[in-house]
């Protein structure tokens, strides 16, 4: 008896292997084009106030609509269960838990003319989602009042050229474009009209929104106090506006006719909002973390710091003034004693933390990753918004020094698919500067052979390539090119010297960086010289540029 148990442990495991072998060579198979419109792109996950719960947003490329949607789901802590919650075409997202747990809320532009987002509220037993605010203007973002029962809106102005009661056919011929800024077109936007953005406070049980900042300036990043008794946000005002990059931090009282008081002098941006990046109060509402910039002439160039400053004004306290890297998105821990943030490094965006008071970085979560999001929960909990190169971005709940995989929305997906691998790499520029970036080989390379070479570069100039999933990175690998891609100086990641290494010096020193990464691989024997390709975006399309206009290699 004991030999037959051994005969079948035996070639259980033979068959179990054999058969994994069978399926993975069944099913595995290169990245094509078609996938594109199979990933799933993950955002904004949120922990629920008793901690059950994540919510997160899930977005999908919609070919035949030319667009892309995105939907909520939720799934418990422990993994177990996972929920579909909405299913539109007209998305949703930024969901966001009452602070008493009875309600989702969300932003949605489903049944509105013209596709406004309007805020929409879903009960936490479960029933429709209905929507609460019905206004002309689009609802930008909102935060909950620690009561549950107010909230405040960013609302956008209306369009001046929307419907106004009229026939819309009798407007045969368009208004004249009238704009008398200095500002009058904006990327993404188009031209920009007289639309501000003001904040509002909107009471459930009246429906009624009260504003709170009128006048011509734009008011983002609303947060309310522990006691709900203030409003911080961030807003750039002064003469002529539209002509400097100095945002600063603001405080209202939450009720009409208030003034705002005005917290940062700093004369550079503080939570300039392409830094994407909110204040957060302490608990005991004594004090703000945010993120202050640089000098106002290294644009930028200049490295975005951890800052705190009392809620009753004063001087503000710079926590990483030492760090000489970026952090974004600061929180503070349940107990106030740390604040967590994102810290961006050489190829990788980590979470890490340091004492609320000042001391020594931990980097709580490390290694080759990108971390674009994570939110604070009860208990300790943290969820974590996380991709590498081997998966597009994921919702992990943080469990000591690893993660849990949570929603695992493109796992079924990635189990078929062939990757290429993707390696860091260094080399030294032309005048021995260190270079870091990537290589990523074709699924099936062979060593010895030479493959066609593609170099992509990042725009910016400052930004940087990092330790994510790059989907046309593997679709040119699996079309057989090898993919190498360079941070090269003026990128972010390494210190405000490497940034402000190209400043007023574009298409020198950033150009020898990345012909650089071009000559690596070809010394590796794994680029063809005699076929190489380049391109980028943005900055890295007038990189381009200056390379081929350097280098007429082909």
């Amino acid at each position: 008896m004991k030999r037959l148990f051994r005969w079948l442990v035996y070639w259980g495991f033979f068959l179990a292997a054999a058969s994994s072998v069978v399926v993975e060579a069944i099913e595995r198979r290169p990245l094509t084009l078609d996938d594109l419109g199979t990933f799933r792109e993950l955002s904004e996950p949120q922990i629920s106030p008793d901690g059950g719960w994540v919510v997160y947003t899930v977005g999908l490329s919609d070919f035949k609509e030319d667009k892309q949607t995105s939907n909520l789901w939720m799934t418990r802590w422990d993994g177990s269960q996972t929920v579909r919650l909405t299913s539109t075409k007209e998305s949703e997202h930024h969901p966001g838990w009452s602070p008493d747990g009875q309600y989702l809320s969300f932003l949605s532009g489903r049944g509105v003319e013209g596709g406004a987002d309007q805020l929409w509220l879903m009960k936490r037993l479960g029933g429709e989602a209905e929507k609460i605010t019905d206004f002309k203007g689009a609802i930008v973002d909102y935060a909950w009042a620690p009561d549950s029962r107010r909230l405040v809106l960013v609302m956008e102005d209306p369009d001046p050229e929307s419907a106004d009661g009229k026939d819309k056919a009798e407007k045969k011929t368009p208004k004249p474009i009238v704009i008398d800024r200095f500002q009058f077109k904006e990327d993404g936007i188009g031209y920009l009209r007289e639309r501000r953005q003001h904040l509002y406070l909107f009471e459930l049980s009246s429906r009624k929104p009260e504003i709170l900042t009128p006048g011509s300036f734009d008011e983002k990043f609303p947060v309310w106090s522990p006691a709900g008794s203030a409003i911080a946000f961030v807003s750039k005002r002064g003469e002529d506006f539209d002509r400097h990059d100095n945002y600063d931090l603001y405080v209202i009282e939450p009720k009409a006719g208030a003034v705002a008081r005005q917290l940062t002098t700093f004369s550079g941006p503080d939570c300039h909002p392409d830094w994407e990046s909110r204040p957060a109060w302490s608990l005991d509402g004594r004090y703000i973390a945010y993120l202050q910039g640089g000098p106002r002439k290294l644009i930028d160039y200049a490295i975005h710091q951890l800052a705190v400053i009392p809620a009753a004004g004063g001087p503000a306290k710079l926590l990483t003034a030492f760090l000489d890297r970026n952090v974004t998105k600061p929180r503070w821990s349940a107990d106030g004693s740390f604040i967590y943030f994102l810290l961006e490094d050489d190829r990788n965006r980590h979470l890490a933390r340091l004492p609320a008071t000042g001391g020594t970085v931990e980097r709580v979560l490390a290694g080759r990753r990108d971390i674009s999001g994570f939110h604070l929960g009860p208990g300790g909990k943290i969820v974590i918004l996380e991709s590498q190169p081997d998966f597009p971005r994921d919702v992990f709940a943080l469990e000591g020094t690893g993660t849990r995989r949570l929603s695992g929305q493109n796992q079924e997906l990635l189990s078929k698919l062939k990757l290429g691998d993707c390696q860091e790499i260094k080399f030294n520029s032309q005048d021995g500067t260190s270079i870091a970036g990537f290589m990523v080989r074709p699924p099936d390379f062979q060593e010895g052979k030479k493959y066609p070479a593609l170099l992509r570069i990042h725009g910016g100039p400052v930004g940087q390539f990092s330790n994510e999933f790059d989907f046309e990175w593997q679709l040119l690998a699996a079309h057989g090119y090898v993919v190498v891609a360079a941070n090269p100086r003026g990128s972010s990641g390494r210190g405000e010297a490497f940034s402000t290494a190209i400043y007023a010096d574009w298409g020198n020193k950033d150009v020898q960086d990345v012909l650089a990464a071009v000559d690596f691989v070809v010394a590796q024997g794994i680029a063809d010289p005699n076929r190489l390709g380049i391109g980028g975006w943005s900055y890295g399309g007038m990189l381009t540029n200056y390379a081929i206009a350097r280098d007429q290699r082909s």
